[in-house]
């Protein structure tokens, strides 16, 4: 089973510390190079910051329509490892159905700030070296470790985003999506 594969399979069943520890078991298995820095990274922003700025943006949010759903997408942060970043998506619906994400393109929310990432600088300066020196051309076997960065950053990114919902109460009790920008596996917190 592929990586990608294996993190669709376990966030399907609700279980990204799993889809985390398999990939840093794979990363710490190969020589990674710059991506050794990704095994036991995290994004340093407190969780309470990020569920206060959920709680804001919800309760905006409410006064223009019944938000059923809200939707965190960390932006391309692979390709853009300048600045690492998410935005938040607010819906009037929600789809239970783990392969049904259409729905995502079309939300109810006014545009909001971004909220900038911190704590994963050397993980920056790893995706930067891979792109800037063009590794893929010279290292052409090494895409399954940069690969398996990718995935593992994504879903850091909704362990972490848990780790938040989890810092206190939820300004109303609706499911919360996670992903990265052109992830099809997405993570699900649902009351």
């Amino acid at each position: 089973m592929s990586h990608w594969q294996a993190v669709y399979e376990n966030f399907k069943n609700n279980n990204v510390a799993r889809a985390i520890s398999q990939l840093e078991e794979f990363i710490s298995s190969h020589d990674a190079q710059k991506f050794a820095c990704v095994v036991g990274a995290s994004f340093l922003n407190h969780p309470s910051s990020v569920l206060a700025e959920l709680n804001r943006f919800i309760e905006a949010n409410e006064k223009q329509f019944d938000v059923k759903s809200v939707y965190f997408e960390m932006n391309g942060f692979d390709i853009n490892y300048d600045r690492w970043y998410f935005d938040l998506f607010a819906y009037s619906s929600y789809s239970p159905n783990f392969d049904d994400t259409d729905w995502l393109c079309e939300w109810q929310s006014a545009p909001w700030p971004q909220f900038e990432l911190t704590g994963m600088a050397a993980a920056q300066e790893a995706f930067a070296w891979y792109h800037e020196k063009r590794i893929w051309k010279s290292q052409p076997d090494f895409k399954p470790i940069y690969e398996a960065a990718m995935l593992l950053i994504m879903a850091k990114f909704a362990g972490y985003i848990g780790s938040a919902l989890r810092a206190g109460h939820l300004a109303k009790s609706i499911p919360i999506l996670v992903t990265a920008h052109g992830f099809e596996s997405i993570a699900r917190y649902e009351p």
